[in-house]
């Protein structure tokens, strides 16, 4: 291998249109695949924090580095297994420590900690099943009893960041949406880090905001990748949505999409006088989205406003004192009238810095409904400025004595009993991270132009038809319509 570039992985990430391979699913590991895709962060990682490219010895393995006490494991291993094993390079020890795999894997688990019998023994599953293969990295959200295991079963993975979040995972044929091959879970790795959102440098480098590196390894709250990604996704919902009314009215469709310059959703003048960070990712989203001819973006929701006075009137937290690293969370979207709701101690999704505890608390405690930018210390780990939340009028529930309805997240679970702000949220992450944090708007807007697409959401001359009530269609047999699949 020549390591002064990283290995070349384009062609086996996998993608829609690069899928696992299917004739090995369930039946063993594409080991070849796996293995390129292990070593290319291996080798990103080594680079990353200023190595010597030719001190990664393609001989060091799992087998050679760990002798005997690893060549004792290889009858109760999968021959697939053993031969990623065999062709995963584990970096040498340079100094103090290595560079960890990822920001959510530390390194391949030692012989004493490959196979978790306990945790297979916990979970009703046979012996030899599970494999921790890699383990967690301890603190930023790792815990002992998490990291990623590998089912020798099904021959799939999933990370877990500590034991608590072994439920929502097992038993593994009662969540196939959750477990996935490994090169998925390797590719999603690599993606993130071409996306920004995961970057790596020196050890001794400071994060950009602050934060707790991993290694080299840190967790940015936003990318302009993401910005971008998320336009694009704004895009594909308003074009779905004008085509509709185009043929209901005599809006042509035409003028929605070839103007030269296209109003932005918000001004950049209204934005500084509602008090909007900049920069962030609520700002760079208002400012680069292309105002559509419509006014109804989801069933009672609407548009911003584009008189100052009015969208600043929509923003409660914009102007109150917060850390340096606070970010407050924007109101995106919100309904006729302003309607508003309580949001006091736990019920309220926000960051520290925005959320009341008491009814006499100085931070707003009633608040407009609507679409939320997520609020976030950039300092913090995991924090996700492109998430979002939304804020309902009203609770929605979760698990019944009827197991057919109630409002479930995008891993399946109900959401927490009489809940106003869990809709369309993640829930656990096989690909690895907080439970808590938010799904990203990119996604809302996915999933909302399909439930157009399919005609589950009607469109009139003034947009997305119904109101905030359409909601909770959520907690009835049509809950599926309201569930984002699990991604990262």
């Amino acid at each position: 291998m020549d390591h002064s570039q990283p290995p070349g992985v384009d062609s086996l990430l996998v993608t829609v249109n690069n899928p696992a391979r299917a004739d090995l699913l369930g039946t063993g590991m594409d080991y070849a695949r796996c293995a390129a895709l292990h070593n290319y962060l291996v080798h990103h990682a080594w680079i990353s924090e200023g190595r010597i490219p030719a001190g990664l010895d393609d001989n060091n393995t799992f087998f050679t580095t760990h002798g005997a006490a690893a060549e004792a494991l290889r009858p109760r291993l999968h021959p697939s297994l053993a031969a990623f094993l065999d062709r995963a390079v584990l970096p040498l020890a340079d100094g103090p420590e290595r560079a960890p795999l990822f920001f959510w894997a530390n390194e391949v688990s030692d012989p004493d900690f490959l196979f978790d019998d306990q945790a297979a023994d916990l979970l009703n599953e046979p012996p030899s099943t599970l494999v921790c293969l890699y383990s967690p990295n301890i603190g930023q959200g790792g815990c002992p009893g998490g990291g990623l295991f590998y089912h020798q079963g099904c021959h799939r993975a999933a990370v877990f960041m500590h034991m608590d979040d072994y439920n929502y995972a097992f038993p593994v044929e009662a969540h196939p949406s959750l477990w996935h091959p490994l090169e998925t879970v390797l590719s999603n790795w690599i993606d993130i880090i071409r996306l920004g959102k995961v970057v790596a440098s020196p050890r001794d480098t400071p994060a950009l905001f602050g934060s707790e590196k991993i290694g080299p390894w840190e967790w940015r709250p936003y990318s302009e990748a993401q910005v971008a990604s998320c336009l694009s996704a704004w895009d594909r919902l308003c074009d779905s949505i004008e085509a509709r009314v185009s043929s209901l009215t005599l809006l042509s469709a035409s003028a929605t999409t070839n103007a030269v310059k296209p109003e932005p959703l918000v001004a950049p003048s209204v934005l500084d006088t509602a008090a909007v960070p900049n920069p962030s990712f609520a700002r760079a989203f208002l400012c680069g989205a292309r105002r559509p001819r419509f006014r109804s973006i989801a069933p009672g929701l609407l548009l911003p406003p584009t008189d100052a006075s009015e969208f600043a009137a929509l923003q409660p937290f914009t102007r109150l004192p917060r850390d340096s690293q606070a970010i407050p969370p924007i109101c995106l979207f919100s309904t006729v009238g302003g309607t508003k709701t309580d949001l006091i101690g736990w019920s309220s999704p926000f960051c520290d810095n925005f959320r009341a505890m008491s009814a006499d608390s100085p931070i707003p405690c009633r608040v407009p409904i609507g679409v939320y930018s997520e609020s976030v210390e950039r300092n913090c780990y995991d924090n996700t400025e492109e998430g979002f939340r939304l804020l309902l009028p009203y609770s929605l529930e979760g698990g019944s004595w009827d197991a057919s309805v109630g409002v479930r997240k995008s891993d399946g679970s109900f959401v927490g009993m009489r809940t106003a702000t869990e809709l369309f949220q993640h829930g656990y992450k096989p690909f690895g991270g907080d439970y808590y944090r938010p799904q990203r708007l990119e996604r809302l807007f996915e999933h909302w132009c399909k439930l157009i697409d399919t005609g589950i959401w009607s469109v009139g001359p003034h947009g997305v038809e119904g109101t905030i009530d359409t909601f909770k269609q959520a907690e009835t047999a049509k809950w599926r319509d309201y569930v984002i699949p699990p991604t990262w």
